[in-house]
């Protein structure tokens, strides 16, 4: 059957879309990072997949994808670029800060310690892993409050959100997809301490030093969070108190 006049116009416009994207801002991305918030979840994904041997998919499999991974939706989906799959890229890392930032346990100005629980999964997707049905767009407003990170930030519009979460499960068990267990303590390689310290290396070689009481000109103010406070939360999570101790001596 043929499409409807108005459904070819559509495809027309999502494929231009999809184009266009990749001309959008100042990087051309090359991975896609995935923030899953709940790491128990995560990790029994990743290690079903791993040791899948059927042919297809569990539907009760793909379900938990879908619900674990993309939260169950079909547009708005945040991911960040990262220029390769190692979870200590600077895009991963900032990924990493943006999306525990925008949680209040994250920041300093709390005053609590983060629960020993408050674990995370990433997922850093090659491009060429993405069905064609899932399309990109370059959305450094949609970024919330860590500014270093809007760059690097796009949204995803799935069409078939069955189909991209096979493609996620594939690409896990093809060793295609990499992935990063995030956790509080020196068990998880993808620590925070060492993920907010990558990304602040980073922040110190594009703004300068990072003095929170007189933030870099061109950092600018998230939606609720100041620009000094995410600087004084990047160095909290950096734990650079231990470094830059005048107490210490060389």
């Amino acid at each position: 059957m043929m499409s409807s006049f108005p459904d070819f116009l559509q495809q027309i416009y999502t494929s231009f879309g999809r184009a266009k994207s990749l001309k959008s801002g100042k990087l051309y991305p090359e991975n896609f990072v995935r923030l899953c918030r709940n790491r128990v979840d995560f990790i029994t994904i990743v290690n079903e997949a791993i040791h899948h041997r059927n042919q297809s998919w569990d539907q009760e499999l793909v379900g938990r994808v879908i619900q674990c991974v993309l939260d169950g939706a079909d547009s708005g989906i945040s991911v960040y670029s990262s220029a390769t799959l190692d979870p200590l890229d600077r895009g991963h890392a900032l990924a990493v800060v943006a999306e525990g930032m925008s949680q209040s346990n994250f920041r300093s100005s709390r005053g609590s310690k983060r629960k020993s629980s408050c674990t995370r999964g990433s997922l850093i997707i090659p491009i060429s892993c993405l069905p064609k049905t899932t399309y990109y767009d370059f959305t450094p407003e949609n970024n919330l409050d860590f500014y270093p990170a809007n760059q690097h930030h796009f949204d995803l519009t799935i069409n078939d959100v069955e189909e991209l979460a096979i493609a996620l499960l594939n690409g896990i068990k093809q060793e295609i997809i990499a992935w990063s267990f995030l956790g509080n303590d020196g068990k998880f390689i993808g620590s925070y301490r060492l993920q907010a310290a990558v990304a602040y290396s980073h922040c110190l070689q594009a703004f300068g030093k990072l003095n929170p009481s007189v933030p870099p000109s061109d950092w600018v103010d998230g939606r609720t969070i100041t620009a000094s406070e995410q600087i004084d939360t990047l160095k909290h999570l950096a734990q650079t108190f231990t470094v830059d101790s005048p107490n210490l001596t060389g």
